[in-house]
């Protein structure tokens, strides 16, 4: 069982750590994906696309280096947070392209709720590998 959370600590830690780097390397694709969400100013859109993938870039790599809850913290807040505003978005007929992993795709309300689908799915993992000592108790001996 162990192994099990080792292996989803990496896998999301590099689908995270990779996320991030996307965004970097498409910041200003990125950026345009942030301005239908007009419950953000203007004026802070340019920090929110570069702190964003900062973060994403951080929670992974501390998943990567063994920092499960820290780690785990952030990308379960991150992941609260995309299906909050992605909800936010559909629920106002808002359609956008997620530019999750940096590049554009053509948007649709269907790729958005996969979306949110999918950041369930990240969220659930994230949790429970901040539960994992939790969810695996320490053997006592005999």
């Amino acid at each position: 069982m162990k192994w099990l959370f080792l292996g989803l600590r990496i896998v999301l830690g590099l689908i995270f750590l990779y996320a991030g780097w996307a965004k970097t390397m498409a910041s200003d694709q990125f950026l345009l994906a942030l301005v239908p969400f007009t419950f953000v100013s203007g004026e802070l859109l340019p920090w929110i696309a570069f702190i964003l993938p900062t973060i994403e870039i951080v929670g992974g790599l501390l998943l990567l280096a063994g920092f499960r809850r820290i780690g785990g913290g952030i990308i379960l807040l991150l992941c609260l947070l995309f299906i909050g505003v992605l909800s936010w978005a559909l629920l106002n007929d808002i359609i956008v392209a997620c530019s999750c992993f940096g590049h554009d795709e053509t948007p649709s309300a269907g790729k958005m709720w996969l979306t949110v689908a999918r950041d369930v799915v990240f969220g659930c993992a994230a949790l429970a590998i901040i539960l994992e000592k939790k969810i695996i108790p320490s053997r006592k001996p005999l």
